[in-house]
């Protein structure tokens, strides 16, 4: 996962999705390598500037997903994949136990705008389920216990005999979406 978006999201899943200003995606290291700098890179009156070791790829562009595994659906906006350090698996574990479900297989998706884009992000979840719904899924909004921010919307989708649990995290200039396979929850026997 993008390194400063790591922690806005999961203080945005935790937290309740409270507002952030993370900066500019160029300010957090996706675009110029000097930004921030108060003298544009070059090193300070009278210092040599450090010796860099030889890069052997050029510039690497951050990879986006072109569609979703899971759900065999293409992504309009391609998002980044986000790495899980084992937190969005226990959020979806506790909204699909919510609906009596557990996670199988799981993915999660990040996309980046300009900050307060209202419209961008819109379009960009309009796309999205409009491509799963594309896909052949029938999609409905459900409510879930343990999702107490009001911006955030849970979604299940229905094809055949799967069913999927989608998490859409709306914040000012990024966006998530944590999806999983879900399966009936075992039942505990008292």
């Amino acid at each position: 996962m993008r390194g400063w978006m790591r922690p806005l999201i999961l203080s945005a899943l935790i937290l309740g999705a409270a507002p952030f200003t993370a900066g500019s995606a160029l300010a957090q290291g996706t675009g110029n390598p000097n930004a921030g700098s108060q003298n544009g890179g070059k090193p300070a009156a009278g210092k040599e500037a450090p010796k860099e070791a030889p890069k052997e790829t050029a510039k690497e562009t951050p990879k986006t997903a072109a569609g979703s595994a899971i759900a065999q659906a293409s992504f309009v906006v391609q998002p980044f994949p986000l790495q899980d350090d084992g937190t969005y698996k226990e959020f979806m574990g506790a909204a699909a136990a919510d609906l009596n479900r557990r996670c199988t297989k799981q993915e999660n998706y990040g996309w980046e705008f300009k900050k307060d884009d209202d419209a961008r992000r819109d379009q960009i979840l309009e796309s999205t389920l409009g491509s799963f719904r594309k896909a052949g899924w029938k999609l409905g909004e459900v409510k879930v216990r343990s999702i107490r921010d009001p911006g955030t919307t849970a979604y299940t989708a229905e094809k055949a005999k799967q069913r999927l649990l989608a998490v859409w995290t709306p914040m000012e200039n990024a966006a998530i979406l944590l999806l999983c396979e879900t399966e009936a929850a075992p039942t505990t026997k008292k």
